[in-house]
């Protein structure tokens, strides 16, 4: 299946962005799940989302069973499953596509070997006390317990040579300015969704959801909204790394909160909401006589990228001379925003 793209259109006089067209061909795949029985669904999901495939596949699970008012199954094994891909997705940013961006050596090697060991930990078969060990010496440089107790991480990245310090150290340098800020959603559980969303479930409001009427940024900075480290005046890509490293610390606590939730607001609806590596992601289904009557996917892409959301906020009113330094800062805007199909910059001149 054709995943679609995002084509990022930023107007320029020379001097600033005036403003940003976000264009996406990104299908509405739920719209294949209408007529379908569960068991369709639960085999059609998996092909339909080769991004957060896990996240995808135990949220469709998740709501038809609510939906269905039946048992809902081994849910520590679904949310052991998210949170391996969760912490997979975090470490190929940070080992291997932020490296890149930033000009810095990619950590191919480790990657490929913590990537192998979190399919282990997803099926079961570990826990993660290996893979915590590891990422303190090779990654982070120092023990989670004393990085959580830093008073000034930025003292801490300029100082210090481990790899995660030198990417955060050099995405500061870089990323300087970007700091409007559209309003950050939060972590809902299934029922504040279900509060906030109801009635307005369709594939409009999955195109370009907004909460209250504003557009609303998520991912890890929204978790973390309130965390100490994300306080300072950094920018919005460097909160958002910074928060992304946050987030890998805590999931590798094994007392980490659950990232899966379910709801059945009434007999044969349901809705689930995964806190995945990009953001909330919510599905809602409606079901009568055991056939899909209604599908909603709201999935972070759409949260980040609305018309007027985070990467707009992030880059209209950007002050920037050179246009080779403007595609620059554009690509680590959309890189920090994570979408989970390819995107591409262009620049117009005003």
């Amino acid at each position: 299946m054709d995943t679609g793209k995002l084509s990022l259109a930023v107007t320029w006089d020379g001097a600033s962005v005036g403003s940003v067209d976000v264009r996406s061909t990104r299908p509405q795949a739920s719209v294949l799940l209408k007529g379908k029985t569960p068991a369709q669904v639960m085999q059609l999901v998996p092909l339909l989302f080769s991004v957060c495939g896990h996240a995808q596949g135990a949220a469709a699970e998740s709501a038809l069973r609510a939906a269905r008012q039946i048992d809902p199954g081994d849910a520590q094994a679904l949310d052991r499953k998210i949170r391996s891909e969760v912490l997979q997705e975090h470490l190929w940013r940070m080992l291997l596509d932020w490296p890149k961006a930033l000009g810095l050596p990619q950590q191919e090697k480790l990657f490929m070997h913590w990537h192998a060991m979190l399919r282990r930990i997803a099926s079961g078969d570990a826990g993660t006390t290996r893979l915590r060990l590891e990422f303190e010496r090779d990654w982070l440089g120092v023990a989670l317990a004393d990085w959580r107790e830093l008073d000034d991480v930025r003292a801490w990245w300029r100082s210090t040579q481990s790899p995660a310090a030198r990417l955060l150290a050099a995405l500061d340098e870089q990323a300087c300015c970007m700091r409007n800020t559209s309003a950050l959603l939060s972590a809902w559980s299934a029922a504040q969704a279900q509060i906030a969303c109801a009635g307005r479930w369709s594939t409009a409001f999955a195109a370009a959801p907004d909460d209250r009427g504003g557009a609303a940024e998520t991912g890890a900075w929204s978790y973390h909204a309130d965390h100490r480290m994300l306080g300072e005046r950094y920018s919005n890509a460097s909160k958002r790394l910074l928060a992304r490293l946050i987030d890998t610390v805590k999931l590798l606590d094994e007392n980490a909160a659950p990232r899966l939730d379910a709801i059945a607001p009434a007999a044969g609806e349901g809705i689930a909401v995964a806190r995945t590596a990009r953001g909330l992601l919510m599905h809602h289904v409606q079901l009568e006589a055991e056939r899909v009557t209604e599908y909603s996917i709201v999935a972070p892409t759409e949260w980040n990228f609305h018309p007027g959301g985070a990467f707009v906020q992030d880059m209209v009113g950007l002050e920037e001379r050179d246009e080779a330094s403007l595609r620059r800062r554009a690509h680590i805007a959309a890189l920090s925003l994570d979408p989970c199909v390819a995107f591409e910059i262009e620049v117009r001149h005003a």
